[in-house]
């Protein structure tokens, strides 16, 4: 980007929440792949008579969220009608909020690029509802369309930050920071593929110097007439949030340059080809004619409600990265890696507490299984496409692999070997590791006895050694293990070598 300019970014995330009906219906919320159209009722369509009932488990959600951000809670919720003319609202509006969101003025810490803290500040998060599904056809000379409800009426809570962003990596960081919070407290699983989440920035790019970021707004300095913003919709992934807002600098930088005048529009983000295109002209509030819903009372929130929705918080990734740094004392990379999803740091500290019954200290437990589950069982869970999990292998029997190996009962070879046959065959890890030690049992009762019938069917490496090539060691040990089949100690088979070949 030009010098002359700054980059300033706001972006509005759509959550789907985690609910089994919709916002204002009892229609099921579970459409992906289904029929078109069979989970639709009056409501879903607006029909004559058909009044909503706010969905009290989407509320708490809603509530959820912003006590996870920081936000301030409303101790009522306003709903309002959302006016579009457009062909996915049936009823010609959207039920959603206006003047008074359920939760606002909150924050979110991401990591900049240098690592340094960034806070994130949010505007607000509002319940509304989900619109349907368009699909656009094209044969021949016929362009149309066809329009599935299922999706319509779906809850959705809408979180908008300030515009205090300042680079595209930054807009991605706090993107995906918001999805694992909603994944770690169980209110969307946020895939993004599925539409459950959707991220729309507004782009604007000023001259440096000429404005000023005040009490969450931006402001010109003197005489400046800030430009316009840009927002650009369909975005369906994390990685394309950061390169649609590049393209954008690039784009509003040469229109800038040019002299040209940034004309406020909707743009839609082309994945196949990289690029934004022009979708229309950018609306305004009063173009969305917003008016109280006259269908549904005001809703009071009380301190009950929100102390009770508070019991559903967990510690959240950062409070969870805090931990592991102090008290384990981990890599700010394993600590990265194993609090990115939930479920993994579950795993990761049901396997401490059960390595703590034998190893007294913490950190030592803790980098023992941070080293075996961040390196050999993440690499084989994403070479075969698995999730890090119990069903995979079981808590205790990854524990007794790695105490097993700690006190020297087989190699790191040998375990990550049965590691590896356990989730490719799909066997019982303990099963595999329980026969590898009768059979070491049963080996290492006459491993002299192996070693002196391998000097003896390999004299020539045992000649080579002699004349002081220190290869053939390698070269004995490795045949010594292929006959114990790798249940022997190799620093032991090694100082028994030595001992038989220095005789």
């Amino acid at each position: 980007m030009d010098n002359k300019y700054d980059l300033i970014v706001g972006l509005e995330i759509h959550v789907q929440t985690k609910t089994k009906s919709k916002m204002f219906c009892s229609c099921p919320t579970h459409y992906f792949q289904d029929e078109p159209n069979t989970h639709v009722c009056p409501v879903c369509f607006g029909l004559p008579g058909a009044l909503p009932v706010p969905n009290k488990r989407a509320i708490e959600l809603c509530i959820l969220m912003g006590l996870a951000t920081n936000c301030k809670i409303d101790s009522e919720i306003h709903f309002d009608r959302k006016h579009y003319f457009y062909p996915d609202l049936p009823k010609g509006y959207q039920i959603s909020q206006y003047g008074r969101p359920v939760c606002s003025d909150g924050y979110v810490m991401i990591k900049n690029k240098k690592g340094e803290d960034v806070k994130v500040e949010l505007e607000r998060i509002h319940q509304e509802e989900d619109v349907a599904k368009s699909t656009h056809y094209k044969e021949g000379n016929l362009d149309y369309s066809l329009i599935d409800y299922n999706k319509s009426g779906v809850p959705l809570i809408e979180i908008v930050t300030k515009p205090c962003i300042r680079s595209a990596y930054d807009a991605k960081e706090y993107a995906s920071k918001i999805r694992q919070i909603c994944r770690y407290l169980g209110i969307s699983d946020a895939d993004m593929e599925k539409g459950q989440m959707r991220c729309e920035p507004n782009i604007s790019l000023q001259e440096k110097g000429k404005w000023e970021y005040k009490d969450g707004q931006l402001l010109p300095v003197g005489d400046y007439k800030l430009n316009s913003k840009v927002e650009v919709k369909n975005i369906g992934s994390i990685s394309a949030v950061e390169k649609s807002i590049e393209y954008e600098v690039k784009r509003l930088t040469e229109e800038l340059e040019k002299g040209n005048t940034i004309e406020q529009q909707t743009r839609g983000w082309n994945a196949d080809k990289g690029i934004t295109e022009f979708q229309r002209s950018k609306e305004t509030a009063d173009d969305y004619r917003y008016m109280p819903e006259p269908d549904i009372p005001v809703i009071d929130i009380t301190d009950e409600d929100i102390e009770r929705t508070k019991k559903e918080l967990v510690e959240l990734p950062d409070e969870k990265a805090k931990r592991y740094l102090e008290t384990y004392g981990l890599s700010e990379y394993d600590t990265g890696v194993l609090t990115a999803k939930r479920e993994i740091s579950e795993y990761f500290e049901e396997v401490i507490e059960q390595l703590s019954k034998d190893i007294t200290d913490i950190k030592e437990a803790a980098k023992l299984a941070s080293n075996w589950i961040t390196g050999t069982l993440f690499s084989l869970s994403n070479t075969m496409g698995l999730e890090i999990s119990d069903k995979n292998i079981q808590i205790e029997d990854l524990v007794a692999l790695i105490k097993a190996f700690k006190d020297n009962t087989l190699t790191k070879n040998k375990a990550e070997e049965l590691l590896k046959q356990a989730l490719e065959e799909k066997k019982d890890l303990g099963d595999l590791l329980d026969e590898f030690k009768k059979t070491k049992e049963e080996s290492n009762g006459d491993i002299e006895d192996t070693i002196s019938k391998v000097l003896d069917e390999n004299t020539q490496a045992v000649e080579d050694f002699k004349k002081g090539k220190q290869a053939s060691m390698g070269y004995l040990i490795g045949q010594v293990m292929q006959k114990t089949h790798g249940s022997a100690d190799p620093n032991e088979v090694r100082s028994i070598l030595e001992k038989k070949l220095n005789e």
